[in-house]
């Protein structure tokens, strides 16, 4: 089984803060930024990393659909 890189983790962190930066247009780069990596601090401590990306978008989205009107 082979596992996320610490350099992948990044990379796909990178494209969930676009994906989200396009999705929700009225939202500062600063406001989203800051959203995914608050999402990304939540699990931080977690050991298995590979599903971190999509529960980090999961959970940035749902912060940015309450304070943001798309």
């Amino acid at each position: 089984m082979t596992y996320m890189t610490p350099e992948e983790e990044h990379r796909q962190i990178g494209q969930i803060k676009a994906r989200l930066s396009a999705k929700f247009p009225s939202a500062t780069r600063e406001t989203v930024d800051e959203t995914v990596n608050r999402a990304n601090a939540h699990f931080a401590d977690k050991n298995i990393r590979d599903f971190v990306p999509l529960l980090v978008e999961r959970r940035a989205h749902e912060t940015l659909t309450t304070r943001v009107a798309t």
